[in-house]
């Protein structure tokens, strides 16, 4: 039994007598990020952009996004990638090596964590991760989504191969698979 499964137990057995509230439930922004960035680091990436010292590669572009409609499937592909690999990305055929959740960010900070959670990702060798963006049900302007920014950013990042919409076994519209080259 892991270490997680274990504390799941101690919890249900602690809370077997509590009743849940009669509240409606409310949207819960947590700030969870798997590729473990300080909130220092990100910082320093935010001044040293605006003062346009980036360190190695420009800053992406804002100028014009695409709404993304909430349950539209994004796919992208660099010329030259091959069919095959794309149709394996599409299909959730290869072992998802690292995840970021990007719930709760605004767009600056989201802007600063795929930057940095792609270069962690080229770092470590991983050729495979994913980005959990959601599906921004509620917003009415579809320019403005997460899922709208995510689209555009990972177009300009180099490094990026090609991205498509996840499995639905593995979050569907609400997250993309990314390929990436290899170091």
């Amino acid at each position: 039994m892991s270490d997680e499964d274990n504390e799941e137990k101690l919890f249900r057995e602690a809370m077997g007598d509590v009743k849940p509230l009669n509240t409606k439930p409310r949207h819960h922004q947590q700030r969870t990020v798997s590729a473990d960035i300080p909130d220092s680091v990100l910082k320093a990436r935010r001044t040293a952009a605006e003062s346009g010292k980036t360190g190695g590669g420009a800053a992406l572009s804002e100028a014009w996004i695409e709404g993304v409609d909430p349950e539209q499937v994004i796919e992208f592909a660099r010329p030259g990638l091959q069919h095959t690999r794309m149709r394996q990305l599409r299909h959730g055929q290869f072992n998802v090596q690292y995840k970021v959740d990007l719930h709760g960010y605004k767009i600056e900070e989201a802007r600063e964590l795929i930057v940095e959670f792609i270069r962690f990702a080229r770092d470590h060798n991983y050729i495979c991760v994913q980005v959990i963006h959601g599906k921004s049900h509620r917003a009415s302007d579809r320019q403005t989504t997460l899922k709208s920014h995510v689209n555009h950013w990972l177009k300009q990042i180099p490094e990026v191969l090609a991205f498509c919409s996840a499995p639905p076994s593995e979050g569907g519209s609400g997250s993309v698979l990314v390929l990436l080259k290899r170091k």
